[in-house]
């Protein structure tokens, strides 16, 4: 998009607002929300008066003829109006219908919630997985970088006689892997990018920040607590709670077709006709009434479909049950998942934070052993790869901790936009640190 802002130049907040404008999953789904909440207005309509004007205007030519007179010509007009009021009195399916539609917009909040959770989802995902990828080619590089010297270093010794070619051919294949290495993150780096773009609809530069420290421990820490949570507040559940509503109140609205219905019907009509042709008295009539009673209706038989919808609709209730369960057990066993990915990544980073510290004296130590004779090339060349696969996997359990603490808070009921600004303060505003 010609003139755009670079998504990266913002924080994951802006990010986010745009998604909320330009991502296509998310505009379906709140168009889909909209068109929901219509769902009470056309219910309640059921409750209240319907008003009905119909009127006609007709002329009719011909020549009639009585005991065998002369044909004469007539020319015959007439119109008439009719307005009607219908108030339904009882119409216990009108009643059910718009208890049926509160219980339906109820699953469309719960439904359009859920789509705002996961955009936020969605979009921390691929923010921070374009970080991760973007912090992987930036090691990679910083690996090249460092075995062309160790190239370079092993190729001197050697023309000077104090090397050996198998330090070469060890410092080339180790660059070479690198490169196939390098290779590989820089393509998945551009199918980070891509998965983001879908999301933004226009592209995204390349980040230069980084999460460098791990979310605090949630809170309440007890996993109990966050299972009773998200049994209680989970929108899948409150959605499927509301859908299992909608499908006892349709068993009420079927069973309601067995029942009479009584409704108060008002109408006043004005009727004018200049005459007729099959009649010989040609006479100006206008007749103007006003009625008011009551209309009820009594069904008798219907070939059996109200109990066949009956029947129909008991079926759907027990599925709507069984979905309910099924989607409580899923909650659970997603809180149980996302706790757990939170635990064993505070732990993953705790280590890695280490390994990276020890790898850092590791590379130190064994360059100061190849200057005087302790260490050889290979030593300090395994030195620096699993400094750098350190690196690679901390930034990794850094964004997947994250992304773990989001995925329990969306299970609980509890993920909202400020869930993102706390993210931010985690995210490094400067360069990756390496």
């Amino acid at each position: 998009m010609a003139g755009a802002c670079p998504a990266f130049s913002q924080s994951l907040i802006a990010v986010y607002e745009k998604a909320k404008e330009q991502d296509a999953q998310y505009q379906a789904s709140r168009k889909a929300f909209v068109a929901a909440m219509e769902k009470l207005p056309q219910a309640r309509a059921g409750l209240l008066p319907a008003v009905s004007l119909s009127a006609n205007k007709n002329r009719q030519f011909g020549t009639a003829s009585f005991a065998g007179a002369d044909a004469v010509d007539r020319d015959v007009q007439s119109w008439s109006w009719n307005a009607q009021l219908t108030q339904p009195l009882i119409r216990w399916a009108n009643w059910v219908g718009y208890q049926q539609a509160d219980a339906a917009t109820r699953q469309a909040i719960a439904q359009f919630s859920l789509a705002e959770q996961d955009l936020v989802l969605r979009v921390s995902q691929a923010y921070l997985d374009l970080l991760v990828a973007t912090e992987s080619t930036e090691v990679m590089q910083s690996q090249l970088t460092a075995l062309n010297e160790q190239l370079a270093l092993a190729q001197r010794t050697y023309s000077v006689g104090t090397g050996t070619i198998t330090d070469v051919h060890e410092a080339k294949t180790k660059w070479a892997q690198s490169q196939a290495q390098s290779a590989a993150a820089n393509q998945e780096l551009e199918n980070k990018r891509a998965e983001l773009e879908k999301i933004l609809g226009e592209p995204v530069s390349t980040p230069s920040g980084g999460l460098h420290h791990a979310p605090p421990t949630p809170s309440p820490k007890s996993l109990a607590d966050w299972l009773a949570q998200a049994d209680a507040q989970n929108l899948q559940i409150k959605a499927q709670q509301a859908a299992l509503d909608v499908a006892n109140k349709e068993i009420s609205k079927s069973e309601a077709a067995h029942l009479p219905t009584l409704d108060l019907v008002l109408s006043r009509a004005t009727n004018y006709s200049s005459g007729s042709l099959s009649s010989p008295a040609d006479l100006t009539t206008y007749v103007s009434s006003n009625q008011a009673g009551l209309q009820l209706n009594i069904p008798l038989y219907a070939g059996g479909a109200t109990q066949s919808r009956v029947r129909e609709a008991l079926a759907l209730a027990d599925k709507a049950q069984d979905e309910l369960t099924l989607t409580r057990r899923t909650v659970a066993n997603q809180v149980r998942q996302a706790y757990a990915g939170i635990v064993s990544g505070q732990a993953q980073i705790v280590a890695l934070q280490t390994a990276v510290e020890a790898g850092r004296n590791a590379v130190e130590s064994n360059k100061i052993g190849l200057r005087i004779g302790t260490r050889i090339t290979p030593d300090v060349l395994n030195a620096e790869q699993q400094l750098y696969a350190s690196l690679r996997d901390l930034s990794k359990a850094h964004a997947e901790t994250a992304i773990q603490h989001l995925k329990l808070k969306a299970a609980a009921g509890a993920l909202t936009q400020e869930d993102l600004a706390s993210l931010d303060q985690f995210l490094a505003a400067g360069n990756s640190k390496l």
